[in-house]
């Protein structure tokens, strides 16, 4: 099954965070621009828009998601771009439930163009 077809476990807080190595699996599944920041604890990627109103639009379709998932990114919102930064804040470090997220963002990013 698909990151995007999954949906964030809430008990995943239960969980140790990831290895490096599966990181860069779930990484290489996203297929996009995402990367590891924040010393691989934190994935982030910058989206792209022609004005702040469609950076605007998207960013309010990630807060649907976020709260459909129940899991909610760092959004930062510019004129003609928004950066998405995800981790399990319980955690301070990466969860399966991070690649999901992002995973729908993405689609939700692929739909909107």
């Amino acid at each position: 099954m698909e990151l995007k077809d999954k949906k964030c476990d809430p008990s995943s807080g239960q969980v140790s965070p990831l290895t490096l190595e599966e990181k860069l699996r779930l990484l290489k599944a996203l297929g996009g621009e995402w990367k590891l920041c924040h010393e691989g604890k934190r994935i982030e990627k910058n989206f792209v828009f022609r004005n702040f109103k469609e950076a605007l639009i998207f960013t309010n379709e990630v807060g649907r998601i976020s709260e459909e998932e129940k899991h909610h990114p760092e959004i930062h919102l510019g004129w003609g771009y928004c950066i998405i930064e995800i981790w399990t804040h319980s955690k301070n470090d990466l969860l399966e439930n991070d690649f999901i997220l992002a995973a729908k963002i993405t689609e939700a990013y692929q739909r909107h163009l």
